[in-house]
């Protein structure tokens, strides 16, 4: 529980000043006057799908808490950057003139406490959540009195938030990733998605497609609070199913002579049809086998490759054509995340080189109808050769 409650307003003195092609208010406040003043609209996929924010780090929120309440140094001084504040209802902030500084435009901005409802997001934290978190102190904490930097905008829409928020990140280390790429492929116009960046209109399709093996199973980022009250199990982080696409759309040649990006990804989509119908009781149980892990994502996007350019060199596009040479490789692999390394096991191998590994050997083992296995008479005749030659 906050150690500053009961206060009605927050008044900070700002100068109106201009950050790029924005104009917005700019000064310093106690940390825990700015978290008084804010709330984190945390996106959930399931309960808040126009949030914001990513889920909270308590860790980092108290790191966060600790760096600014230590003893101040001589020899080491802190610096925060700017927290970045949205005021989204105007009727809780009251702007004042408060003469000038230099020719800069000086005002009180007044925070009228009374007028933010419970639960709702009256001035969004668009950066800065972990620093202001604890700065207004709970049961173990002091509020946080000590001034930071703040850039403070009026009335920015959601996806002008959304815009700044991917670009304030993207460079960051450690945001989720899956998170950052939903929040920008939202801003991105859906015909300049499929130009840039078909791998990520195509993963996301396949976690909104109902008809889609995905659908249910991936984690957008943000919040997990939401999945885990309606009791929704999500193993694979979108980034990884990104990922994945991407190896297959760069393995695939003949996927790319489709023409339009809705047949590209019905022709996915079978595939990954195929791979849950096939390997059925490691796509069913997560926990218990590696398939549904990043390598093993990558994996069967890169075999993905392969295989819809098998079916698709023989006019077929259908999942069973898939799953038959899928089935021809099951059995190659263990994937089970139990056990020791072994010849057949994965356990143990991890990163794109065992994926692509993992998925050459697979290929190996596909053979057309007529019982060719191209790869493998090749790979034969090839060693067989090296070694004639050294004898």
């Amino acid at each position: 529980m906050s150690k500053l409650g009961g206060i009605r307003q927050i008044e900070l003195i700002a100068a109106e000043t201009e950050n790029l092609d924005t104009v917005c208010y700019r000064g310093a406040a106690p940390l825990a006057h700015l978290a008084v003043a804010s709330q984190a609209d945390i996106f959930d996929q399931v309960t808040n799908a126009e949030g914001l924010q990513r889920d909270l780090s308590p860790k980092h929120a108290s790191d966060a808490y600790d760096y600014a309440h230590r003893p101040k140094e001589a020899h080491f001084p802190r610096a925060f950057p700017e927290v970045v504040l949205n005021v989204r209802d105007k009727k809780v902030l009251q702007v004042e003139p408060y003469g000038d500084r230099n020719g800069v435009k000086l005002f009180k901005l007044v925070f009228d406490l009374e007028k933010m409802a419970a639960g709702k997001v009256s001035v969004s934290r668009v950066d800065g959540n972990h620093r202001l978190f604890y700065a207004e102190g709970d049961d173990r904490r002091d509020p946080l009195l000590l001034s930071a930097p703040f850039q403070i905008h009026v009335g920015l829409t959601r996806e002008q938030e959304r815009r700044l928020f991917v670009d304030i990140n993207s460079n960051q280390k450690g945001l989720n990733t899956s998170h950052l790429a939903i929040m920008a492929s939202r801003l991105t116009p859906e015909e300049e998605e499929i130009r840039s960046r078909l791998d990520r209109w195509i993963a996301k399709r396949l976690v909104e497609d109902s008809e889609s093996p995905w659908h249910g199973l991936v984690h957008l980022g943000g919040s997990k609070k939401g999945s885990r009250a309606q009791g929704l199990v999500r193993p694979v982080n979108f980034t990884s199913l990104e990922n994945g696409v991407y190896r297959m759309l760069t393995k695939s040649q003949y996927v790319h002579d489709l023409t339009d990006p809705n047949a590209q990804y019905l022709v996915i989509r079978n595939y990954w049809q195929a791979v849950k119908r096939v390997f059925s009781e490691e796509w069913a149980n997560p926990k218990d086998y590696l398939l549904l892990k990043n390598m093993g994502v990558w994996t069967m996007g890169i075999l993905g490759g392969t295989v819809i350019d098998r079916c698709l060199s023989r006019g077929r596009e259908d999942v069973e054509a898939m799953a038959t040479y899928l089935r021809q490789a099951r059995s190659r692999f263990d994937w089970s995340s139990t056990g020791t390394p072994s010849e057949r096991s994965v356990v143990g191998m991890a990163g794109n080189k065992a994926a692509m590994t993992i998925a050459g050997e697979m290929a190996k083992e596909m053979s057309d109808e007529a019982g060719t296995n191209v790869l493998k008479e090749i790979e034969e005749r090839l060693l067989a050769r090296a070694a004639a030659a050294t004898t």
